[in-house]
């Protein structure tokens, strides 16, 4: 990643800025936990779902949620800032970490999407931020956080079919439900 941010990506992008969390947070989830490669986080496992240790297969994520039925993934990754962009996030907030995790997705020609919406907002007493985005035709949910210094993202998307809306909001949901059991 370049040592600069390019003013131009943002100006793309629309701010909804506020606390209310976006989806439900009713998903049933299991009493096994997962815990981040690095260490620095941990959560529980939602009823269907399990978490993948295979490292070639998911080298980049820190933590990969698979639904059992495969059609669906949660994966975790570290977001590497450099120095000043680290001082920015530290000084402004999760709506610029949000900002560089969309502008990083734009380097993919698979993207589809030209503007967000990022939502800020806490799950016991966590602070979240959120968009979502097409890509390649498909639509998913990315939220980023930051954990004991280091920052994150949380895609969660569907990877077999097309989904409906519904399945979406449900996929939405598991994702969100999962915040809620993060410590770190």
């Amino acid at each position: 990643m370049k040592n600069y941010i390019v003013p131009g990506v943002f100006s793309l992008m629309m701010i909804a800025c506020g606390a209310s969390v976006p989806y439900r947070v009713d998903y049933p989830l299991t009493k096994k936990e997962f815990y981040s490669r690095d260490s620095i986080f941990s959560g529980r496992i939602p009823q269907g779902w399990f978490s993948s240790d295979d490292e070639e297969l998911a080298s980049a994520h820190v933590v990969w949620l698979i639904r059992d039925d495969f059609s669906a993934t949660l994966a975790f990754k570290e977001l590497k800032l450099d120095e000043l962009s680290k001082k920015r996030v530290n000084d402004e907030g999760l709506i610029l970490l949000a900002r560089l995790s969309f502008s990083l997705q734009q380097s993919n020609p698979l993207f589809k999407t030209k503007e967000i919406e990022l939502h800020e907002f806490e799950v016991n007493s966590k602070k979240f931020c959120g968009y979502e985005m097409n890509f390649t035709g498909a639509l998913k949910r990315v939220i980023v956080f930051e954990a004991k210094g280091k920052f994150y993202e949380c895609e969660a998307r569907i990877v077999k079919g097309s989904p409906s809306l519904k399945e979406l909001e449900h996929l939405y949901t598991v994702q969100q439900t999962l915040l809620t059991s993060l410590t770190f």
